[in-house]
C-alpha cells in the first residue's frame, strides 16, 4: 500500500491561503470604511456656515455701534430684530441660531478740538451667538467698541 500525503498538504495550503485572503479583505474593508467615515465628518462640519455667521454678525455689530444719535433701546431693538432674522434664516436649513444682546453707552474724554464738550459717547454692543445643527454646537461672544 502506497501512502501519498501530498494531497493533504495541498488542501491544507488552500485553506490557509483562503483564510489569509478573507482576513485581508476584512482589513481592507475596515480601512476603506474608516476613511469614508472620517471624510464624512469633515464634510458634515458646518465651517462655511459658522464663518458666514461670524462675519455677518461682526459687521452688523460694528455698523450699529458706529451710528450717531442712537439710543441704547434702539440698538437693542435693531440687534434683536437681526437675531430674529438670523433665527428664521437658519431655521429654513434645519439649524438653530439664538442671539442675546447687551448694549452700553459711556462717555470718554475727547482728544479732538472738534468736540467742544470734551467728551465722546462710546457705544459698546456685545452679542452672544449660539449655533446648533444637531451635531455641532458653537457659541461665540462678539463685542464692538467704537468712538
Amino acid at each position: 500500500m502506497i501512502r501519498d500525503e501530498e494531497a493533504q498538504w495541498i488542501i491544507l495550503a488552500g485553506f490557509t491561503i483562503s483564510i489569509a485572503l478573507a482576513v485581508l479583505i476584512v482589513l481592507l474593508n475596515l480601512s476603506f470604511m474608516s476613511g469614508y467615515q472620517s471624510s464624512q465628518a469633515q464634510i458634515e462640519f458646518p465651517m462655511y456656515e459658522l464663518r458666514e455667521l461670524h462675519d455677518e454678525t461682526y459687521t452688523e455689530v460694528n455698523i450699529i455701534a458706529m451710528q450717531d444719535n442712537i439710543t441704547t433701546d434702539e440698538v437693542n431693538d435693531t440687534m434683536v430684530n437681526y437675531g430674529n432674522l438670523l433665527s428664521q434664516l437658519y431655521a429654513y436649513h434645519g439649524q438653530l441660531v439664538t442671539t442675546s444682546v447687551n448694549t452700553t453707552t459711556s462717555t470718554k474724554n475727547a482728544t479732538t478740538a472738534a468736540d467742544s464738550a470734551g467728551e465722546l459717547n462710546v457705544t459698546t454692543v456685545t452679542i452672544e451667538v449660539t449655533f446648533y445643527d444637531g451635531t455641532t454646537e458653537y457659541t461665540e461672544r462678539l463685542s464692538s467698541s467704537t468712538i
